[in-house]
């Protein structure tokens, strides 16, 4: 999905070892749109009237709980984003008032709203099935990520890669909290026990919300833990610069994650700031056919 201002790929990949990929992804452009379907206006005939487009959805989902509830709980996740969004489209097209608090706060409920879904779908034997989400979306100069799980969303600026999302393992917190090192060995057997994700039994979801202000020339990168897991932030790093655009990037890093192992299931979605844009304003603007009735 090349072209300006942002140029936007996504792959996943089944990796080496697993017999089914349980990952999931979505990239979704929000626009307003209106269709003339029929008039007696001539010179409206065949027309579409587009607004700018509002913004862009991007979103990582790793399914959990075996190997059919996994792949459900991350397609649950993704179709109920999408569904979400399309519901709530209202607060997507309303970024231009000072209601910015309130939209992240309705962006993070709509983990809420997903695990419902997904524990709806799991009622019984597969009521421990989950998924984590990590989801972007992107305004103009603007970004809003929410999170659950281990997934990861970076941001690579001036050839430094930065980590916006916490990973929500038990590691993680052993980490934090002192009681052990990266490095130390028994951290290992906590590395992907997850103390938050959406749905996996009867907890509910802390989402985590991040805001970022984007300049020309970020790249911003949404993955699973199977391409962490096997490739170093160094690696990524020179990947994602070395790399003339987003989809030769999404190959290369599952490429490498494969060359390491695979041990996992590996998606990615790199997004390229080549140009940071002003949000539009409300007006609509017209793109029309020239052709008349």
């Amino acid at each position: 999905m090349n072209g300006a201002p942002f140029d936007i790929s996504g792959g996943s990949d089944i990796g080496k070892k697993r017999s089914e990929n349980q990952d999931h992804f979505l990239i979704a452009d929000l626009r307003r749109q209106l269709i003339v379907r029929g008039t007696d206006v001539p010179d409206a005939k065949h027309r579409e009237m587009f607004g700018c487009q509002e913004g862009n959805l991007l979103v990582i989902a790793d399914g959990m709980g075996g190997h059919r509830d996994g792949e459900r709980a991350s397609r649950t996740a993704i179709e109920s984003t999408a569904q979400y969004v399309l519901d709530m489209m209202h607060w997507f097209l309303k970024l231009c008032s000072d209601e910015e608090q309130d939209f992240i706060d309705e962006l993070s409920h709509s983990l809420t709203a997903i695990q419902q879904k997904i524990w709806t779908e799991g009622e019984g034997v597969h009521r421990r099935m989950g998924t984590t989400v990590t989801m972007a979306y992107l305004l103009g100069s603007r970004m809003y990520v929410v999170h659950a799980g281990d997934s990861r969303c970076y941001m690579l600026r001036d050839k430094t890669l930065k980590q916006l999302t916490t990973d929500h393992t038990v590691a993680q917190q052993l980490i934090d909290a002192g009681a052990l090192r990266d490095s130390d060995a028994a951290i290992e057997q906590w590395r992907h026990v997850l103390w938050n994700c959406v749905g996996g039994g009867n907890q509910a979801v802390r989402p985590e919300a991040v805001r970022s202000k984007l300049q020309t020339g970020d790249i911003l990168l949404l993955c699973s833990d199977g391409l962490t897991g096997m490739v170093d932030e160094d690696r990524i790093a020179s990947i994602l610069m070395a790399s003339k655009d987003s989809e030769s990037s999404v190959a290369k890093l599952i490429e490498a994650a494969n060359d390491a192992g695979g041990a996992d299931n590996i998606s990615a979605i790199v997004c390229r700031i080549n140009q940071v844009e002003d949000h539009c304003d409300t007006s609509i603007a017209a793109e029309l056919d020239t052709t008349t009735g």
